[in-house]
């Protein structure tokens, strides 16, 4: 028999599976690494600390389900998307990796968005070649922050890499990347999938700078002896590209015939729509994003604080301590269990208090890297539960208000496959199902879609 090792590597650690091939998860082991605040509104991650935490998670799944690292087939990678780590021409990280969650570049995204060139229009020209418009967290401002900030940095930058691609390279010496992971970049012509040299040309981004583009089931290379050492695999053992979360999170729910639905309840909460063609609104578009199936698109409508608004007010005001983290705790007081018996307590409507859930701007259907969140209607009668419940209802509503959208621009909203952790709520799930009016279909073991889609890829 052989086995296949997948990793999903998230924003607040990485979990490494081991699974048989047909993609059931046989064991499992996670390991966490921290986010870091240099400056307001910045947020970074040290690339090297993610890839020793990828090396060593896969030591720990190998020796704890005792199997013989020759049986492995390949092992391959989904991970969070939209951030940027400039290397040198050893692969040398310059700086630390710049998140998706980073604010730095409001002024190159409004750059973007609101200035002209030669008489055209660069919101036309975004739409029009990649099917997308850059807002502050995407990897485009971040690299004209770069070029205007970060000179010396430019200077010796040789690749511009993503957070897998930055591990396909540890694993492999190899600068690759999937269709999918290049279309998070908005700077691929989202119907050929490949780089756009004219829109690089403008950008002034040379082309020597980004990836090879391959196949998300295409093997990457194999891994190096160096890798082998730390990482307890078999040198040799081929790398498959895989892909970024999203993809990988549709293809693990199941939600890959037209129409079909991948609602993933996370740190961050989308609703990606598989299908054949772009339909797409021009003023405030969805993401548009290659599927694991290139000849397919992911239409997404990503919502920047859902899950996390939850853990935002668990961890700023009902955490004795503070600074538990987005991932479940097994504090149970804190619980996911015990968060849903507190909404329980709370009528539908939660005592007329309204939660925005714009705590880290919001990017559908608004597009707007301003937006502030807000509680309104708070009164004395208010408490926890509300509180709980609120948010909720909160994150439930901009989902409606996004599938309200997404019908207006002619996407089909069919079965909605439910993932993510937030899922694991007795409560939340039927809230959110209660205000869009459609069943949720919950995925079996909801918070390991990511990694079951990257050992299937």
């Amino acid at each position: 028999m052989k086995y296949i090792i997948a990793h999903d590597t998230g924003t607040s650690g990485n979990k490494a599976v081991i699974t048989d091939i047909r993609g059931s998860i046989l064991h499992s082991v996670y390991s966490a690494y921290p986010l870091e605040y240099p400056e307001t509104g910045w947020v970074e991650q040290n690339p090297d600390l993610i890839w020793r935490t990828v090396a060593e998670t896969t030591l720990r799944v190998i020796d704890e389900s005792a199997i013989d690292a020759g049986e492995i087939a390949g092992i391959g990678i989904t991970a969070q998307m939209f951030n940027l780590l400039p290397v040198d021409e050893r692969g040398k990280p310059l700086m630390h990796m710049i998140s998706w969650l980073d604010e730095r570049s409001v002024r190159e995204a409004d750059r973007i968005t609101t200035e002209t060139w030669d008489g055209g229009n660069w919101h036309e020209l975004f739409y029009n070649t990649t099917g997308n418009i850059p807002m502050a967290k995407d990897i485009v401002p971040k690299i004209l922050w770069l070029q205007d900030n970060a000179p010396e940095v430019w200077k010796k930058t040789y690749k511009l890499l993503d957070c897998k691609e930055y591990l396909i390279f540890k694993l492999t010496g190899k600068y690759l990347i999937d269709y999918h992971g290049a279309s998070v970049f908005f700077l691929t012509d989202y119907i050929s999938g490949r780089w756009s040299k004219p829109l690089l040309k403008k950008l002034g981004i040379p082309f020597y700078m980004l990836p090879g583009i391959r196949r998300p089931i295409e093997t990457a290379g194999e891994v190096t002896e160096e890798a082998a050492r730390i990482s307890g695999l078999k040198a040799g053992t081929p790398v498959v590209l895989c892909a970024g979360d999203v993809a990988a999170a549709q293809t693990g729910a199941g939600a890959n015939r037209a129409g079909e639905v991948q609602l993933s309840l996370g740190t961050a909460t989308w609703l990606g729509v598989l299908s054949g063609k772009v339909l797409n609104n021009r003023k405030k578009p969805f993401w548009v994003l290659k599927h694991a199936d290139s000849k397919k698109f992911i239409v997404a409508g990503e919502m920047e604080t859902g899950g996390g608004a939850l853990m935002w007010l668990r961890d700023k005001f009902l955490s004795p301590a503070g600074g538990v983290g987005e991932r479940e705790t097994k504090d149970p007081v804190l619980s996911y269990a015990a968060l849903s018996s507190l909404a329980e307590k709370a009528p539908p409507g939660s005592g007329k208090l309204i939660f925005a859930p714009w705590l880290s701007g919001e990017r559908a259907p608004v597009l707007d890297h301003y937006a502030k969140g807000a509680f309104v209607g708070i009164n004395l009668n208010h408490g926890k539960e509300h509180f709980v419940r609120s948010v909720m209802e909160g994150v439930g509503f901009q989902l409606k208000w996004i599938v309200d959208e997404m019908k207006k621009a002619g996407l089909e909203i069919g079965k909605i496959h439910a993932v993510g952790g937030g899922i694991k709520s007795k409560v939340w799930p039927q809230i959110i199902s209660d205000i869009l009016g459609y069943s949720l279909h919950i995925v079996k073991d909801p918070e390991n879609a990511g990694a079951v889609g990257a050992a299937l890829m």
